[in-house]
């Protein structure tokens, strides 16, 4: 298995549009943030990648992070999933859900790809020189709960989230300096 992360760009456009019908057709939660509705046009999905970059360089709601957006892709150029890196913590009412978020369609998980996901994001994230990652997970979501201790996750608190029926699990990751 060998997965790559990519930022969104138009060759994407097809494949997003399949894995987020995908998505909904399963019911199950559409992790991370930036994924949701599927585009009826090339031009939507153009400003989408738009806004994606303004959001990398911080040219969004000064209450949210600089986030930087990737999609997953294997070694068959298929869309898998996707993942983002928060630059920094904000406080929104709440410590934010954390600094990684990451989502796998549902026909490619229990592969390693979750797991595989958030080590590469652990790379990126000492990239730019972040050694101490937060990260939230639902508590009914167990096969997240997993991916996270996998790579080293310690559980500091469970929380409640405004807005959010469901209880989140916040787990720190130390990441080596090296």
């Amino acid at each position: 298995m060998r997965l790559y992360l990519v930022k969104p760009d138009l060759t994407h456009f097809e494949q997003y549009n399949q894995m987020m019908s995908e998505w909904r057709a399963s019911g199950t939660q559409i992790a991370p943030w930036f994924l949701g509705d599927s585009f009826d046009t090339v031009e939507k999905f153009t400003d989408f990648i738009r806004m994606l970059d303004d959001c990398e360089h911080g040219l969004t709601d000064k209450r949210f992070s600089a986030t930087t957006s990737y999609f997953v892709i294997d070694e068959n150029d298929r869309l898998v999933g996707a993942a983002s890196l928060r630059h920094y913590l904000t406080y929104e009412g709440f410590l934010s859900w954390g600094h990684i978020g990451y989502g796998i369609r549902p026909s490619e998980r229990l592969k390693g790809y979750a797991v595989a996901t958030l080590r590469m994001m652990l790379e990126q994230a000492k990239l730019r020189h972040i050694y101490k990652v937060l990260l939230g997970v639902h508590e009914s979501n167990i096969g997240s709960r997993k991916v996270v201790e996998k790579c080293g996750g310690i559980l500091e608190n469970t929380v409640r989230v405004p807005g959010d029926a469901e209880a989140v699990r916040r787990y720190w990751i130390a990441v080596d300096k090296d």
